[in-house]
């Protein structure tokens, strides 16, 4: 019976299924053609491009200087109100910094998910500060208004 085993796991060991033969042969070595790298467009191309991005920012600054909103009187509004305004809107502000950061980051260094993941961080923060942000200025306004009344 021992024998029978023997012969039967030899026989077993000896049979390949379909596709499993030995057909290791010298194969011809494989080259590959890379294409060429894509070239960079040119640099005035480029800052053009920066210019045009950045044009709202120039737009919202011009506009504030033509309604007279100085980076004076703006500090001098927040410094005069409650501390709770104050901490609001900076804390508003740092908060969307953050997520322009992390937009820069995406752009240099990290991958989409990780994007995703730090964005699914920072949202809930930036939306609780600016609630309170705006809510702050609402109640401003509304002291405001019902005292030239």
């Amino acid at each position: 019976m021992i024998t029978t085993l023997i012969t039967l796991s030899l026989f077993a060991l000896s049979t390949y299924a379909a596709g499993d033969e030995d057909v290791f042969e010298w194969r011809p070595e494989i080259h590959h053609v890379f294409r060429e790298a894509e070239s960079m467009p040119p640099v005035w191309f480029s800052q053009l491009f920066t210019l045009i991005a950045l044009s709202p920012w120039l737009v919202l600054i011009v506009g504030w200087f033509g309604l007279g909103v100085t980076p004076v009187k703006v500090l001098g509004q927040l410094v005069s109100g409650p501390i709770m305004r104050l901490l609001s809107i900076i804390g508003f502000l740092t908060s969307l910094i953050a997520v322009e950061y992390l937009f820069y980051l995406y752009w240099t260094r990290l991958n989409i998910f990780d994007t995703l993941t730090y964005l699914a961080i920072l949202l809930p923060i930036v939306f609780l500060f600016g609630q309170q942000a705006l809510s702050q200025v609402q109640l401003k306004r509304m002291k405001s208004t019902s005292s030239v009344q």
